[in-house]
């Protein structure tokens, strides 16, 4: 029987301490999210560090309607960061599909608290539901994004599915449409450890797009915030290179003055 390290099994429920790049990027995070603001956050790596690196500490009176839960937002529930006073929908209550994805923490807060709401995934994940919340602000991964802002959460390789869709199209196109929304994608940017660029010129053949590109609105990496919305392929590029990764921005800049 093959053991798993038990580091392995902390970061894969999100209780590990969170790496530096994840903290670099909560950084970064919590210069987008404002007071009042309604925050989902994805299942996954980086965002389910956000909490516990500190993107929300600070804040005031923030909403939550999410599809799952990450370990530390519960905690944030009880500490008064998120109050949902300001919501538009399901005011003062944190709205999700499943509490599942915290810690032990966490649902000892959870259970019994009628500040938490389950309601069914047709609900939450439809688009009219999402954004009748003003000021919604979708927080989720990537495994990669080109340079005009195709962004690709489910396969490695080209075509290998590693993932699902989940609920991230929904919730990212929901924030668009909200009033205020903001979608925020985030992602290393690198993968294998430093050999991979996840800020490519070009997907490989066969991979999956999650979010095509006239969705794409706000990357971030540990290396800044790249703005999509509204902006050119050539004016995108120049955005997504910025925060690419600094050992592979010379050949990112070079195939975009070829593309």
């Amino acid at each position: 029987m093959t053991r798993v390290p038990p580091i392995q099994v902390r970061r894969f429920l999100g209780i590990a301490e969170p790496p530096e790049v994840a903290k670099t990027i909560a950084g970064y995070v919590g210069e987008l999210i404002h007071d009042g603001a309604t925050i989902q956050i994805g299942v996954g790596e980086p965002s389910m560090y956000l909490a516990r690196a500190g993107a929300f500490d600070g804040k005031h009176d923030l909403g939550l309607h999410t599809e799952m839960s990450a370990p530390g937002i519960a905690k944030l529930v009880e500490r008064g960061v998120i109050t949902g006073r300001r919501k538009t929908l399901h005011e003062g209550k944190a709205v999700a599909v499943a509490w599942s994805g915290g810690d032990e923490e966490d649902f000892e807060i959870v259970t019994n608290n009628p500040a938490f709401e389950v309601y069914d995934p047709d609900y939450v994940l439809d688009l009219n539901t999402i954004s009748r919340n003003d000021n919604l602000h979708s927080i989720n991964n990537a495994i990669s994004t080109d340079l005009i802002g195709q962004i690709n959460s489910e396969s490695v390789f080209g075509p290998r599915m590693i993932n699902g869709t989940g609920g991230q199209p929904e919730t990212h196109i929901g924030a668009i449409l909200s009033r205020g929304g903001r979608a925020i994608t985030l992602l290393p940017s690198t993968a294998l450890e430093g050999a991979v660029s996840r800020v490519v010129a070009t997907h490989d053949a066969g991979s999956i797009v999650t979010i095509p590109r006239y969705f794409a609105d706000t990357v971030v990496t540990e290396y800044g915030v790249a703005r999509l919305w509204g902006k050119n392929h050539r004016q995108r590029a120049q955005e997504l290179v910025a925060v690419g990764h600094p050992d592979f921005r010379a050949d990112l800049r070079q195939a975009a003055e070829r593309l």
